[in-house]
């Protein structure tokens, strides 16, 4: 671990003992900034701080929006939103958590901000739905502890069934071609290994040995006499 990432970790745990240390909030990444002197009143202000933090933590919210966005449609541009995959993300991300923030919060709050005649949401409008949601979700807070607080159960986030399907396709395909679990006439085409018998297995072959077809006896009359 570099010295620039030790210190990052010691100040990303300040005055929070139960984070990893893995990301940093706002005001811990403004405090590291003027503690080590990045913030020098004349160059740097408070303010370049700030700019600096959202704009890097949007670019995360606007990965896991793009997501989100084209998620069920080839189609779709993952410039804007259906109202389906807004609930779909808030749902999954926990913003939407039954209590504070229910399926008709959302529902009010989507048609609150979406352009009049439109269908959809882009993501500047996304960002006025979530900071209205943010006060409910985390009542106590204030609204900007509240809105990043909300941003940090989405950033870099995606739809959770994403990749399932090839996992659903290979079981399929593992049932289909499990020859032991064969019945009928399916399972006559292949023997005990499960390879396939070939033309045996596939045509009703003349049989010239002078028993009944299917006698269980057949080939034991020059043994026994």
């Amino acid at each position: 671990m570099s010295e620039l990432e030790k210190a990052f970790l010691r100040f990303a745990n300040y005055e929070n003992t139960s984070t990893t240390g893995s990301d940093m909030t706002g005001k811990n990444f403004s405090k590291m900034c003027q503690e080590c002197g990045v913030v020098d009143g004349k160059t740097v202000n408070s303010d370049d701080v700030d700019i600096a933090f959202n704009k890097v933590k949007m670019s995360e919210l606007e990965k896991a929006f793009h997501k989100f966005a084209t998620y069920g449609d080839t189609a779709a541009t993952g410039n804007d939103m259906t109202g389906k995959n807004f609930s779909k993300m808030l749902k999954e991300c926990g913003v939407m958590d039954g209590k504070g923030v229910t399926s008709t919060d959302v529902d009010i709050v989507f048609n609150k901000v979406k352009n009049k005649g439109a269908r959809n949401i882009t993501f500047p409008e996304f960002q006025e739905a979530i900071k209205e949601l943010s006060v409910k979700r985390f009542k106590g807070k204030s609204p900007e502890e509240a809105l990043q607080a909300t941003h940090q159960l989405m950033e870099g986030k995606e739809p959770g069934n994403v990749g399932v399907t090839k996992t659903v396709a290979a079981g399929a395909v593992d049932r289909l071609t499990d020859t032991s679990k064969y019945t009928g006439s399916h399972k006559e085409r292949f023997d005990e290994s499960g390879k396939g018998k070939g033309i045996a297995g596939r045509a009703d072959l003349a049989d010239n040995s002078g028993y009944v077809g299917n006698y269980k006896g057949s080939g034991t009359y020059d043994k026994t006499h």
